[in-house]
């Protein structure tokens, strides 16, 4: 029976041993994408960057069989500690072209823009939209805020600079195109990052009281030197 104890004892130490010195869940991997798009049409993310590197494509248009409901000249995405950039030069989007669409979308307008760009330094997001337009109408941008929704058609909407946090880590997407709710969606320029360290702590200061000196000797006569520790920096 003792033994038997002493048996059990040793498996119950173990085990608490194991689960002091089980890893810590790893944090998000830094990650960055050009364009993705779920629901009636998939379009993996492309190209896409996770952890460290830089991937890069040049004239594309996706899916790659049937009409190509996008269209770009350039799409980048690079990423590196604490930092992740994705970005899309000659965008051209033909939501028309979606296959299976319940309703009819012939009307719904065209969406193009020159340069579109998404930046996350160190759990922080930003963006940069040149030249969109949507059919024949040109949107004039300057400070996106945070999840910006422009309504454009019955069927369609665009969110702009959307954020989302998990955590520590930030995701930010410059455009997202919902189409028929969420039937069709289409991420451009998208980047996840966390907070790259702690900040320096501050330098402390401590005051000392007013020291008094030695005070003059009777009849004025100096006082005689009190020895202070001090400290010589030595060179050489």
């Amino acid at each position: 029976m003792t033994a038997l104890r002493k048996t059990a004892a040793a498996t119950v130490a173990a085990a608490a041993v194991l689960a002091c010195a089980a890893p810590a869940v790893a944090a998000p991997a830094d990650s960055a994408y050009a364009i993705a798009a779920g629901g009636l049409l998939t379009i993996p993310k492309t190209p896409s960057v996770s952890g460290s590197g830089s991937e890069s494509l040049a004239t594309v248009a996706l899916p790659t069989s049937g009409p190509a409901l996008v269209k770009a000249r350039a799409l980048n995405a690079d990423v590196s500690a604490g930092h992740a950039k994705a970005s899309v030069a000659g965008l051209a989007l033909d939501l028309g072209l979606l296959p299976n669409a319940p309703v009819d979308l012939g009307l719904v307008p065209d969406v193009a823009a020159s340069v579109i760009t998404a930046e996350c330094k160190n759990g922080k997001g930003s963006v940069s939209i040149a030249g969109l337009k949507v059919g024949d109408r040109t949107i004039k941008l300057d400070k996106i805020s945070p999840n910006t929704t422009i309504p454009l058609a019955p069927v369609l909407e665009l969110v702009l600079n959307k954020q989302t946090r998990s955590g520590d880590s930030l995701s930010v997407t410059a455009v997202s195109v919902k189409l028929l709710g969420k039937t069709q969606t289409l991420d451009i320029a998208s980047a996840t990052c966390g907070k790259g360290g702690t900040e320096p702590s501050k330098p402390t200061t401590t005051t000392s009281k007013p020291d008094d000196g030695d005070k003059p000797g009777p009849g004025g006569k100096a006082p005689r030197p009190t020895p202070r520790p001090g400290h010589l920096d030595v060179t050489g």
